[in-house]
């Protein structure tokens, strides 16, 4: 008999991790199964060159002006050199941190309960939003997986507790980042031109650095049981945070904001809080409780330790903080002047960040969310009500505060793009999550069948929109979050190229002349072939092979142009307003090519 509650206490477990593993296949699944169906967007193309150039020449310098951080290329150009440079394996080096995110959520399991933490997994890999996102190769699911690592490792900073593993292997991928690039650039300048001096002080530096790693990590872990691990793990993600996109001080400020909101009503509530029983908030029928209330300003200043601790501590930050961000934006100590530059950023930033990219408006983030996401916008709002009424769960009032913070910051901005949604989504569903479980855990038998209800219906919900929005409608602009993508005909583009290069025997020394002031991502598509020329403009050309145009802006002088050497193959849908068309010289042409007079209206 006394075996009973051990043997349902493993079982329970058991189900714990298998719960674990199937959301995370789930998650894995919609993010990496058929990664190049879609064509790339055109912010894609624009970083997959910055991809192509470090990939081949080594080079990247950070250019404020146009572009965001530079992390997504350095993290992309390891999948490249393991996997190959194709479309395949850069939007692999994004996915990952999809996933990543929703195995995050996981550890939030002492918080928002057992079942709150599964739900707010499965919200997070079912939302259409993240999961299409997490299909394209831009800064935002890095970036976004940054601020839950934050939030993580400051709680169980808090907390006060020992590094576990995967805190430990975060810790040395952090180091390896830090020094390995820099030693293999080093590594290649005095080995020369002898291969096998390279590769030997490339085999030498990776001993002495793994030498130092564990030094470095052995010195960590003796400092307080190595507790200031997680809040150093804190301040890298901050500043890999800033090295990734410009808008990670409004990330960061809402967490601050929401901390003091959250200290405020907790000040205001005081003496309603220690009227708690302490069995309030069970985990779905465990006795182990959902315990917050050691998450508190007390125990942060506890955390931090002695005097000389916080000494050490608010050193160490300064240090990390600035190594990490200098390191990115020098590209590795070879272009200093991007330090520079990324304070100039903001000046730009806040330029750019007035002007309406879609032009849908101030409440476009709801517009968006109410087609994809309004399970998670029901039940975060009621997490959010049981957070601050009922439980006054000083985690689940943050997390709130944070979302719904960035949601009216990002409301207030006129900038807008629907990648941007994902920021405040994220501490949705875990909300989402926690109202679940508050509902579940109910002694009301009634509210554990709402509780059911509202998961399988918001699951499955969110399970169809995504099917449809990643793997059918892709490309549709009538998508609330499809924003100027590139048209499905574009890979029809790329298949009659691909088709011509062949008949003409040169295959990737083919001349391709693209004269279309749009062509993004066609740089991407085309980089093995080298003379695939983007002019932007017309020119005079009769040995190309073919040429690319856009019409009908520039269908007369095309006409006027090539008429005699070049035949008309078809019009192509880029994206919205914008059409291309092909041309190819005459003795390559198919039967089916026509006159360019012929060239059709569209």
């Amino acid at each position: 008999m006394n075996n009973e509650p051990e043997n349902a206490s493993q079982s329970t477990n058991v189900m714990w991790w298998l719960s674990c593993v199937l959301i995370t296949a789930i998650a894995s699944f919609l993010r990496f199964f058929w990664l190049a169906l879609k064509p790339l967007h055109h912010d894609e193309g624009v970083n997959g060159w910055f991809l192509t150039t470090l990939f081949r020449d080594g080079e990247y310098k950070y250019d404020p002006a146009n572009y965001h951080g530079p992390t997504l290329y350095y993290i992309s150009l390891g999948f490249a050199k393991v996997f190959g440079l194709d479309t395949v394996s850069v939007r692999a080096s994004v996915a990952i941190w999809g996933v990543l995110i929703v195995i995050l959520a996981f550890f939030l399991r002492r918080y928002i309960g057992k079942i709150g933490s599964l739900s707010a997994a499965l919200f997070l890999a079912l939302s259409p939003s993240m999961v299409y996102i997490s299909r394209y190769f831009i800064h935002e699911m890095f970036f976004v997986f940054l601020s839950l690592a934050i939030v993580v490792a400051i709680v169980f900073f808090i907390e006060n507790r020992k590094p576990s593993v995967s805190a430990i292997g975060w810790t040395v991928l952090i180091l390896l980042v830090s020094f390995l690039p820099s030693t293999l650039k080093l590594a290649s300048k005095l080995g020369g031109n002898s291969e096998g001096a390279v590769w030997a002080f490339r085999g030498g530096f990776l001993i002495v650095e793994l030498v130092l790693i564990a030094l470095v990590v052995r010195m960590l872990m003796t400092w307080n049981d190595g507790r200031p691990i997680y809040f150093l793990l804190a301040i890298a993600c901050a500043s890999l945070m800033f090295a990734t996109k410009e808008t990670a001080f409004i990330t960061l400020g809402t967490m601050l904001i929401a901390c003091g909101c959250v200290w405020i009503w907790k000040k205001l509530f005081k003496n309603k809080d220690e009227a708690l029983p302490d069995d309030a908030f069970l985990h779905d029928g465990e006795l182990e409780k959902i315990d917050d209330r050691h998450l508190n300003c007390k125990n942060f200043r506890t955390a931090l330790g002695s005097t000389s601790d916080r000494l050490l501590i608010a050193a160490a930050s300064v240090l990390v903080f600035s190594y990490i961000g200098i390191l990115f934006f020098s590209s590795f100590f070879t272009h200093l002047e991007g330090v520079r530059s990324a304070v100039e950023a903001y000046a730009i930033w806040t330029k750019t960040g007035n002007k309406d990219h879609t032009q849908n408006g101030t409440w476009a983030y709801l517009g968006w969310m109410r087609e994809s996401e309004v399970p998670i916008m029901v039940l975060s709002a009621i997490g959010g009500l049981i957070a601050f009424v009922k439980a006054r769960h000083r985690l689940a009032m943050f997390i709130t505060l944070w979302a719904f913070g960035l949601l009216a910051a990002y409301t207030i901005i006129p900038y807008k793009t629907p990648w941007l949604a994902i920021s405040f989504l994220l501490p949705m569903c875990i909300v989402a999550g926690y109202a679940i479980n508050e509902m579940a855990v109910a002694k009301n038998v009634s509210l554990k069948i709402v509780a059911g209800l509202f998961a399988v219906t918001a699951s499955a919900v969110l399970a169809f929109q995504s099917y449809q929005l990643n793997f059918v409608n892709y490309a549709d602009e009538d998508q609330a979050l499809i924003y100027a993508h590139t048209d499905r005909e574009f890979h029809d583009l790329v298949g009659s190229i691909e088709h011509y290069a062949e008949k003409s025997g040169r295959r990737t020394d083919a001349k391709i002349e693209v004269v279309s002031p749009d062509y993004w991502p066609m740089v991407w598509y085309f980089r093995d072939y080298k003379q695939a020329n983007f002019h932007g403009r017309l020119i005079d050309t009769v040995d190309a092979e073919m040429i690319v145009a856009k019409k009908p802006d520039q269908d007369a002088e095309v006409i006027r142009r090539y008429s005699a050497k070049y035949l008309f193959v078809g019009p192509y849908h880029l994206r919205s307003g914008v059409d291309l068309i092909l041309l190819v010289r005459k003795d390559l042409a198919d039967n089916d090519a026509k006159e360019l007079y012929l060239i059709p209206e569209r």
